[in-house]
């Protein structure tokens, strides 16, 4: 069973105020009892929340153990909504709901949120899910994902499984292995956005925060040209952009200098 949780916390004294809940048996829960909370979901192997990881885990107290899964639907959003505007029910590090510091609001969102998250997933072609799946199945953030859905992929030699995916899109000589070793849920990120395929969509604020690398991950892709792949050459080539998007076959001279 699944439990979908939130929770208020004073910015006082750190201490839980209030508790809100909801199971996918319908079941529903909002109160100030921690006592209530802990019985309500004492049954439910995997929790989900949003910023369950960094926010609801840490003030509740409660030991990581291998008997519970966490889902945070928060790293999930921008990996399967990455066009903007981004998914309706989130707002940077928030979920939008109609109510004011109502955790039992916030968790019922978090399961909507949950749901459209897992029919996004279902909507990825199958070579993209085993890019990420690759990438992030052993990362605390996506792991929860993966083990609860029962997600899984066979090795695979993943640079060239990107170079297929992501033909035309970015540096086809670009040390994918590297980056892969050193930051698999940075080049996630930057997939999804690569992967949208329009000119509006960018890296949320909090993701860029977060993980600041995504920019390096990025410009290393799509910004540093090799001068022999199709990318580079049809993207990144000044004489290919001027006859492109001016019409013209080369830039004037003066004094026999290009300008």
């Amino acid at each position: 069973m699944i439990a979908f949780i939130d929770t208020e916390v004073s910015i006082q004294n750190g201490k839980i105020t209030d508790y809100g809940a909801v199971r996918d048996d319908g079941a529903t829960l909002h109160t100030h009892n921690a006592a209530d909370f802990d019985s309500f979901v004492s049954d439910c192997e995997t929790w989900c929340g949003h910023n369950i990881l960094k926010h609801d885990l840490k003030y509740i107290g409660y030991p990581k153990a291998a008997s519970h899964l966490f889902i945070d639907t928060l790293f999930l959003s921008p990996l399967l909504f990455p066009k903007k505007p981004y998914h309706r029910l989130v707002k940077d590090y928030k979920l939008v709901t109609d109510e004011l510091n109502n955790p039992l609001s916030d968790a019922l969102r978090a399961q909507e949120l949950f749901h459209d998250e897992v029919a996004a997933w279902n909507q990825l072609p199958a070579t993209r899910q085993a890019i990420y799946y690759h990438l992030l199945h052993d990362k605390e953030e996506f792991s929860g994902f993966f083990e609860h859905l029962e997600i899984s992929f066979k090795e695979m030699p993943l640079p060239e499984l990107i170079l297929n995916e992501y033909k035309g899109q970015l540096c086809s000589h670009a040390n994918l292995a590297a980056v892969i070793h050193h930051y698999p849920v940075e080049l996630a990120y930057t997939l999804a956005v690569i992967g949208a395929d329009d000119i509006v969509s960018i890296t949320p604020a909090w993701v860029m925060r977060n993980y600041p690398k995504v920019a390096n991950v990025m410009n290393f892709l799509r910004n540093t040209p090799c001068g022999n792949c199709d990318y580079c050459r049809s993207r990144l080539d000044a004489h290919q952009g001027l006859k492109d998007f001016f019409g013209f076959d080369s830039f004037r001279t003066f004094d026999g200098v290009p300008m």
